[in-house]
């Protein structure tokens, strides 16, 4: 019996089966983890393409709102450029934007509720077909915002991002009088006195009353540390904070048409009307003198016509028109430049005729004396004056003037009946409006300048300035700008832009 237990026959076969049955096990064990590994991978593959598919169709469809925003800004401005200046507000121009770019959407996605839909499609892979649903939605109009969301699937798998654009529209170039504000300063506002009709307004300075007779209509454009009245006054105008001041008041001046002067030549002779006759007059120092005489004088000629026609630009040392004589300037069916060293009108009087515009350039004298006038007939749109001499403009007597008028460094004064309708650009350091001055749709800009309301001065448009004072029984009320000229371009206008889209970070929305 002892001897049958010491035998070692069959432990070779027990060796293999638990060898064999060890490494089966290892087998398993190593197939099992590798299945896992590679569902794994496998899943953290897919997990990764649907990203990627997600953010594909998110930056697809952010493609197509971009180029939209292009197309549908730049046909939004040529048309708003083209109304009537009244109508030209910044926030008109964002609310057609919006509609026209709304329906423009609506146009190349589909539209549910506020949602504008958009399915982007990819190859297919692993048997799948990738897809990406997008959705386009109005998020803020304050800034403008749009937020696009796509949900990117692959089989049963989903991620989702989102990515909010902000449209920059801007707020245009040119002047205007936006925020019906009857005076707007960069600075201080001192009002001494008259009436105010409209919001008085500062970009960052003091509105201060210091004369109980002063009248405000509108809103008080400070904040209420910076304003200030007389104690016993009782004020109950709104109080709405500082009001930003408009950026390019002031268009850019014509230097270029001034230095370009010294190499123009003078204009040697014109050809008018005397005696009933066509005359090719000389012009004696390249001037034009038209004074009384009998039937009215050309530089001594008698029986002049008064019309002068204008076929191309002209260049004269002086033009001089006295005596209560008129000077009619035909342009044709073009615009024209005349071009001035001096400018003399004593007791004369400037009409245009045809369907042009005339832009003086007046170099180093302007004298408008007595009861002179210029273009008191005609539209306002049809004249505009640039002046880039450094003695005072003054608007005085009973002088009339309609046209835009812009003085490159001059001061300017407006006092007894004298009146300007149209445009006034400074660059100068002092406006004053004195007197009976009458002045309706006269809309000042001089953001380098004070501007002093006297007496009985009126203002029917409005004054942007850098600091404004008041006194006596002035007036100026705030009127709707509905007047072109060439000097402006026309008011308010947008350009193009290349840099309207601005997006945030790409999140993943869980």
């Amino acid at each position: 019996m002892f001897k049958n237990l010491k035998q070692e026959n069959g432990y070779s076969l027990l060796l293999v089966i638990l060898t064999i049955a060890f490494i089966s096990v290892l087998g398993i064990t190593l197939l099992t983890l590798t299945a896992n590994s590679l569902k794994t991978s496998a899943n953290e593959r897919d997990d990764q393409s649907v990203f990627y598919i997600a953010e594909g169709g998110l930056n697809s469809t952010k493609s197509k709102v971009e180029q939209l925003v292009k197309i549908t800004y730049d046909e939004n401005r040529k048309k708003f450029n083209k109304l009537p200046l009244y109508k030209r507000k910044p926030e008109r121009f964002k609310l057609d934007f919006i509609d026209a770019f709304e329906s423009s959407l609506e146009k190349i996605f589909e539209k549910n509720q506020s949602a504008y839909n958009d399915t982007v499609t990819f190859d297919e892979q692993f048997n799948e077909n990738p897809i990406a649903n997008v959705k386009v939605i109005q998020e803020n109009t304050e800034p403008l915002q749009y937020k696009i969301t796509s949900v990117g699937t692959i089989g049963k798998k989903t991620r989702t991002v989102a990515q909010t654009i902000t449209i920059n529209l801007g707020s245009g170039t040119g002047s205007g009088f936006s925020n019906s504000a009857a005076i707007h300063a960069i600075k201080d506002i001192e009002l001494g006195g008259g009436k105010l009709n409209g919001d008085v307004v500062s970009d960052s300075g003091k509105i201060s009353i210091t004369q109980d007779s002063t009248k405000i209509t509108g809103k008080i454009g400070t904040t209420p540390d910076k304003f200030s009245k007389l104690d016993w006054m009782n004020v109950t105008n709104e109080i709405i904070g500082n009001i930003a001041f408009p950026k390019d008041v002031l268009p850019p001046f014509p230097d270029n048409e001034f230095t370009s002067l010294s190499t123009k030549p003078y204009t040697n002779s014109v050809q008018v009307t005397i005696d009933g006759m066509q005359t090719q007059l000389s012009l004696d120092d390249n001037s034009i003198m038209i004074d009384g005489g009998e039937n009215g004088n050309i530089n001594g000629y008698q029986n002049f016509s008064g019309t002068l026609p204008l076929t191309q630009d002209m260049y004269l040392k002086t033009l001089s028109v006295s005596s209560d004589r008129k000077l009619t300037i035909d342009v044709g069916n073009s615009d024209k430049n005349l071009y001035i060293d001096n400018f003399d009108f004593f007791q004369g009087h400037l009409n245009i005729t045809g369907s042009g515009r005339l832009t003086l350039y007046i170099k180093n004298a302007f004298n408008l004396k007595g009861s002179s006038s210029m273009n008191n007939t005609g539209d306002i749109g049809q004249l505009s004056v640039y002046y880039t001499g450094t003695s005072l403009m003054d608007f005085t007597g009973d002088t009339k003037t309609k046209g835009s008028i812009y003085a490159k460094s001059a001061d300017i004064n407006i006092n007894g009946s004298g009146s300007v309708q149209g445009n006034l650009y400074a660059g100068g350091s002092n406006i004053t409006v004195e007197g009976g001055a009458y002045n309706h749709g006269l809309y000042i800009y001089a953001p380098d300048a004070k501007v002093t309301m006297k007496g009985s001065g009126e203002v029917i448009g409005g004054i942007m300035a850098y600091t404004v004072n008041t006194s006596g029984g002035s007036t100026v009320t705030y009127k709707q700008k509905m007047i072109e000229d060439t000097i402006s371009n026309g008011g308010l206008v947008f350009e193009e832009n290349d840099n309207l889209t601005i997006s945030n970070s790409m999140l993943e929305v869980e």
